[in-house]
């Protein structure tokens, strides 16, 4: 099988693209925390909120991010935070190359760690879908992990905003991810990562990744680390919002 059938047959295992077509929203419960966020003092700013991912539109909003009823919302040209009354509290163009400054090696404010969750987010609720995204070529000759599971290996170019430009995608016999290979750039290049997708869950016949611990990763070693662990990721109460059809009908069959 090579790439782009693999990729096809990941798709459809995932719901199929006219499914995912027709989405206009997921939301959900997020708990997010790690060493990765504590390390940059900002260890509890991802817990207990409400997420709404709009996927096409590349829009991301955290419900009470900052405190309860705060509002906080990621496009990849912009974060923005709003108290409960929609007051527009901070905002920072460009958030991506903003991190790239040395001081944000040691401490995260609020709006890096926004922007951090948004594009995380948007990437792991489009699996697989962002493998059809422009920008995304597939390396056609690595199909197969060295246990002779299928894997994806697929390099993303400045159009996307995500973790790294290489990235690989281990798959098991049925085709659901098992984990996710990456660098974590924004928090720095010697960030390498193995995203452990650990449980999912089925919403109206798409499949999503709910349960996702992610453990430090060495070059030349097959297998990551047992620990620390960098991030936890638990994600309840999906709920997928779909565009109309033709006709009015807005549910897929």
């Amino acid at each position: 099988m090579d790439a782009s059938t693999l990729r096809d047959a990941l798709i459809d295992a995932h719901g199929g693209r006219e499914r995912w077509r027709r989405v206009a929203a997921i939301e959900a419960a997020l708990s997010s925390g790690g060493l990765a966020f504590a390390s940059k003092g900002q260890g509890r700013a991802l817990e207990g909120l409400r997420i709404r991912v709009e996927p096409h539109a590349r829009r991301v909003t955290l419900h009470d991010f900052g405190g309860e009823g705060g509002r906080g919302v990621w496009t990849p040209a912009r974060v923005a935070l709003h108290d409960a009354g929609g007051t527009l509290l901070e905002e920072r163009a460009d958030p991506r190359a903003a991190m790239g400054r040395p001081m944000k090696r040691l401490a995260w404010d609020r709006l890096d760690i926004l922007y951090f969750a948004g594009y995380a987010l948007w990437n792991y609720l489009s699996f697989p879908f962002l493998l059809d995204e422009p920008g995304v070529a597939l390396d056609a000759a690595t199909c197969v992990a060295d246990d002779g599971t299928p894997r994806l290996d697929a390099r993303f170019d400045d159009r996307l905003p995500t973790h790294s430009r290489e990235q690989s995608f281990h798959l098991d016999a049925s085709l659901a991810l098992r984990r996710h290979d990456y660098t974590a750039d924004v928090i720095g290049g010697w960030a390498r990562a193995a995203n452990l997708a650990l449980a999912s869950e089925r919403v109206d016949g798409l499949r999503f990744y709910t349960r996702r611990r992610v453990l430090p990763r060495l070059p030349g070693l097959a297998a990551p680390l047992p620990g620390p662990v960098l991030v936890r990721i638990e994600i309840d109460d999906l709920r997928v919002d779909w565009r109309p059809a033709d006709g009015g009908v807005a549910h897929p069959a």
